[in-house]
């Protein structure tokens, strides 16, 4: 309120007192007889003028009041006796005093509270639930500079950046008609400049009032930041990750080369690692299996025979039969493998290690080391032990010559539903097999790199994809 208005305000304020103390003191006079009713009447203009000046006003309204009450009595001859006349002063002086001492307080609260409106840099309002702002604190005016009139005489929407406009009406609407409070709701509001400034909104519905009271605060500067942070973080987890997968390349890699060095040992091409992975990749294609995982049981199955480094010359390039203590110790590079691949942290090794201990089961029970039957054989192991025994054979070893085409397609079908899955016989038989004999640089099957760490299982280490993994136990 302008000071020349409160003011005058005052000041009629004390006409008015002084007026009512004057008819009250022509009252007495008149009627002479109404003592005690006349001085009671006193109460009025102390309590305006507690009301319109606080402690000090009440107080001398209530001294006026006592010096008339004791005026009276005198020139009445104490027909108001003492304790009368100090029952009423300490009635006036209480009435004054402590309405006087209430109105300082609120107006102290009052004057913090217009403060904190007019001075805090939050936006606050009041706004109908038909669309319109009723009050605004200066606030507003210096973070959008739009005029107060201009913001309340045009539905607040009218504002909001079109991209957020739906989501705001459906907040208004949830306020409305659920009464759910708002917390931390963002929107971007234009500024007079055409610019848009984003608010964050925290508001609460009076559906009594069909009235929202909210309030906002410009956070454009923080969501900058986070949105620089947000992709300066991106920017550091591709690095990491990039560089991560190289790395993690790099120890399959090496892995791999491992495997290739005991190839060297029975193997004159030096491709039966890499021949085995391509056959297995096309046979689980032909299953249907996704590429993701047809891509890792690719990189996966040439580690299937990692083991024989540990098996002697003397044994693994035998010319003849094997006696039955020499296939006992050939059968230790299942367990030699599954150690080297053990507690792998790469979906990678982990599917090579359960390629490694179960190529050789065999689909009715008699193979090793495990004597596993039927679908408890894991599918990639299944898979590998077709494309193992097909490659073996349509190849030279030291104990043998190789077969021709056609007799190792014979083989392997005759051997479906004793030592190999009968359906992923009928996937392999469904293959060119005359391209998976090609060497492996002549025969691309422009698969991409699988990821290393597909999925995760609850003890926090990879998991091989479940297409993958062991059917029943």
């Amino acid at each position: 309120m302008p000071i020349g208005a409160n003011v005058s305000r005052r000041r009629r304020v004390l006409c008015l007192s002084a007026l009512l103390f004057g008819a009250i003191l022509a009252l007495r006079v008149a009627y002479g007889d109404t003592t005690d009713a006349t001085l009671l009447l006193f109460v009025v203009p102390i309590a305006l003028c507690a009301v319109e000046f606080g402690v000090r006003g009440g107080l001398a309204a209530s001294t006026v009041a006592v010096a008339l009450t004791l005026g009276w009595v005198v020139s009445d001859d104490y027909a108001v006796g003492p304790l009368g006349l100090a029952t009423r002063a300490t009635a006036y002086f209480v009435v004054g005093g402590v309405l006087g001492k209430f109105v300082d307080e609120r107006r102290v609260l009052e004057e913090e509270v217009r403060r904190h409106y007019e001075l805090s840099l939050d936006l606050f309002c009041t706004a109908t639930f038909d669309g319109y702002f009723e009050r605004l604190n200066p606030a507003w005016e210096k973070t959008l500079g739009h005029r107060q009139e201009e913001l309340c005489s045009r539905p607040f929407i009218d504002f909001v950046h079109p991209e957020d406009r739906e989501r705001t009406l459906a907040e208004v609407t949830k306020l409305a008609e659920a009464g759910i409070d708002t917390i931390s709701f963002r929107n971007r509001y234009r500024t007079a400049s055409g610019e848009y400034r984003c608010l964050e909104w925290q508001c609460h519905a009076v559906a009594a009032e069909e009235r929202l009271y909210a309030t906002a605060r410009d956070v454009t500067r923080q969501q900058r930041a986070e949105a620089a942070l947000q992709t300066h973080t991106e920017l550091l987890e591709r690095t990491v990750g990039d560089r991560t997968q190289a790395l993690d390349e790099a120890r399959v890699e090496t892995l791999q080369r491992l495997a290739l060095a005991a190839e060297y040992r029975d193997d004159d091409t030096h491709q039966h690692t890499e021949r085995v992975g391509r056959t297995a990749a096309s046979i689980a294609r032909q299953l249907g299996l996704s590429e993701e995982n047809v891509s890792l049981i690719r990189r996966a199955a040439p580690l299937h025979d990692m083991g024989k480094v540990g098996i002697p010359d003397a044994i693994l390039l035998k010319p003849g039969k094997l006696t039955p203590d020499e296939f006992g110790l050939m059968q230790e590079h299942v367990g030699i493998g599954a150690r080297i691949l053990a507690e792998g942290k790469f979906a990678v090794l982990r599917l090579a290690r359960e390629i490694a201990v179960s190529h050789h089961e065999r689909w009715d029970g008699t193979g090793y080391p495990s004597g596993l039957a039927g679908e408890a054989i894991p599918l990639a192991g299944r898979i590998v032990a077709v494309a193992d025994v097909f490659d073996a054979l349509a190849h030279a070893r030291p104990y043998k010559e190789p077969w021709p085409p056609e007799d190792v397609m014979a083989e392997i079908k005759r051997l479906a539903g004793q030592h190999f899955d009968p359906e992923i016989v009928k996937a392999f038989a469904a293959l060119d097999h005359a391209r998976l004999l090609e060497p492996v640089e002549d025969y691309d099957l422009k698969l991409p790199p699988p990821p290393l760490m597909t999925t995760v299982e609850s003890n926090g280490k990879p998991a091989i994809p479940t297409e993958l993994a062991v059917s029943a136990r």
